[in-house]
C-alpha cells in the first residue's frame, strides 16, 4: 500500500507530474494498491493518475462519509472515519497525539464531540493518521510514502502530521525531489 499525496497548493508543473507518478507505479506495478485523502491538489493528481490505470485499487480514507462527493473517483474504495469503532477512534486519536503533540486538545476535543468547527479540523489529522496506520484485520498499513511537500518547510500542516506519523511508524516517504523526475523525460 502506497500513500500518495501532499500539499493542496500544487504548481501545475508539479500536478502533471503527480498524476505521471501515480499512473507510472500503478502501470508497473499492477499488483500494488494506493491509497490518499480525496484532497484538492496533490492527493488529487496522484489518484487521478492511478484511476487512469485501474480506479479500483485506489483506497480513498476521508474525514466524513460525504467528503468531497463530487470528486470522487468512481471504482474507487471509500472508507471514512463515521466507520470506526470506539476502540479504534481512540487508538488513532492517541497515535495522531504522538506524532503532533500540540494538537493534543484540539484531537481529545474530537473524541468527546466529533462535531464542530474544531473537531473537523482534528478529523483530518485523524484520518492522516489512519491513512498511514491502517487498521488491524481491516486497512492495511501503508509500506511507503510519497508527498509534494513545500521544500521550505515539509513538515507543515496536516502534510507534515502525516509524514511525522510515517516516521513514527518506520514508513519510509519520498518528496518531489525523489519522484518527480520518475516520468519526466530529459
Amino acid at each position: 500500500m502506497i500513500l500518495l499525496e501532499g500539499r493542496r497548493e500544487i504548481p501545475p508543473e508539479f500536478a502533471l507530474r503527480a498524476r505521471a507518478t501515480g499512473g507510472f507505479l500503478a502501470a508497473r506495478f499492477p499488483r500494488v494498491t494506493f491509497r490518499s485523502g480525496n484532497a484538492s491538489g496533490s492527493d488529487e493528481a496522484f489518484s487521478a493518475g492511478v484511476a487512469e490505470v485501474d480506479p479500483t485499487r485506489l483506497h480513498i480514507v476521508t474525514p466524513s462519509p460525504n467528503h468531497r462527493m463530487r470528486a470522487r473517483l468512481a471504482g474507487a474504495v471509500f472508507d471514512s472515519l463515521t466507520d470506526l469503532t470506539e476502540a479504534q477512534r481512540h487508538l488513532l486519536a492517541e497515535a495522531s497525539i504522538a506524532a503532533t503533540p500540540a494538537n493534543r486538545g484540539l484531537i481529545r476535543a474530537w473524541l468527546n464531540r466529533p462535531t464542530g468547527p474544531l473537531s473537523a479540523k482534528a478529523a483530518y489529522l485523524v484520518r492522516d493518521t489512519l491513512k498511514v496506520l491502517g487498521l488491524p484485520g481491516r486497512i492495511p498499513p501503508a509500506t511507503a510514502a510519497l508527498f509534494f511537500v513545500d521544500p521550505a518547510d515539509p513538515e507543515a500542516g496536516g502534510t507534515g502530521h502525516t509524514i511525522r506519523v510515517c516516521g513514527i511508524a518506520g514508513v519510509p516517504v519520498g518528496f518531489q525531489d525523489h519522484w518527480a523526475e520518475w516520468t519526466h523525460e530529459s
